[in-house]
């Protein structure tokens, strides 16, 4: 089933966090299931520490993809009577209907997806994009206009429409969308919300770290844990990894140390994607997570 907004850990609502800029606080507090984060110090620092998965920004700032950002323009609730998702395909077209759907719901109004094809040729891939977007968000109905220019898009949005679209990308929709005269966002009859997708984090899904102490008896690990492959860490840091199997080997009193491998870790900034290629040594094991300095602080589990 798909989440309101994103992916998240089972039973944790990670919270919005947003910045100081016209509009971020409304939007935040709009789109958050509980409290939204004020950030005040360190950006990265704050979305790893809070898990989020979701910033509010007064701008889109190339040199930062660790979440996903959106960013408000001219955005004033108290006039928005619907919410328009400018479906075009890639990666934020899903991040553009799942944030009207959630505006939408937030706001008390009709939240739909439109999307624009300039010439019959591009209208079947216009319609399986939508498509594709109303099968994991029924609730939003959808339309296909036919414009000549992408001015022409925003004369068929009501008057009170807030519009929600994704950052540019390389189609043609997208590229009338923000070049050069085009700034579509400025044009929106009420508003617009821009926002691009992010992949998700290992930070994002961890749960709390696995591990055992490599002094630790090898007869009782195998007592107590599981697992086939576990971390061990020694004053907070990883320093290798031990198996099952060769814990089994192990005469009574031997320690832990004795049989362990080189750490094997994956950092708590890398793309979930990453931690596909562990599969194989861990399986569906803890992956040990790990911060820049090498300290273990969580554990990655990879559903089979």
């Amino acid at each position: 089933m798909l989440p309101s907004l994103v992916d998240h850990r089972p039973g944790v609502n990670p919270p919005v966090l947003w910045t100081r800029g016209e509009g971020c606080a409304e939007l935040a507090k709009l789109l958050s299931g509980g409290e939204p984060v004020r950030v005040t110090g360190d950006l990265t620092e704050a979305c790893i520490r809070h898990r989020a998965e979701l910033l509010v920004s007064r701008r889109l700032d190339p040199s930062f993809d660790l979440v996903s950002v959106a960013v408000p323009v001219d955005l004033e609730p108290e006039r928005v009577g619907r919410v328009v998702a400018a479906v075009a395909g890639g990666p934020n077209s899903l991040l553009a209907a799942q944030v009207a759907h959630r505006l939408g719901r937030s706001l008390g109004v009709e939240a739909s997806m439109v999307s624009a094809y300039r010439g019959d040729e591009d209208r079947g891939t216009a319609l399986a994009t939508v498509e594709a977007v109303y099968r994991l968000l029924p609730d939003l109905s959808y339309r296909l206009v036919q414009v000549p220019e992408i001015r022409a898009l925003t004369a068929t949005l009501p008057s009170d429409a807030l519009l929600v679209l994704g950052a540019p990308g390389g189609n043609w929709f997208q590229r009338m969308m923000f070049g050069k005269g085009a700034r579509l966002r400025q044009r929106a009859p009420n508003g617009a919300v821009l926002v691009r997708r992010a992949p998700r984090r290992v930070f994002q899904a961890m749960g709390d770290p696995v591990f055992v102490g490599p002094l630790r008896e090898a007869v009782d690990i195998l007592r107590v844990h599981p697992q086939r492959v576990l971390a061990v860490v020694d004053r907070a840091r990883l320093v290798g990894i031990v198996t099952r199997d060769a814990l089994h080997l192990a005469e009574p009193g031997a320690a832990v140390e004795m049989f362990m491998e080189p750490p094997v870790s994956i950092p708590l900034d890398a793309p979930l994607e990453e931690a596909i290629g562990l599969r194989d040594r861990f399986g569906s094991d803890p992956i040990p997570v790990t911060d820049e300095e090498g300290r273990l602080v969580g554990s990655l589990t990879i559903p089979p």
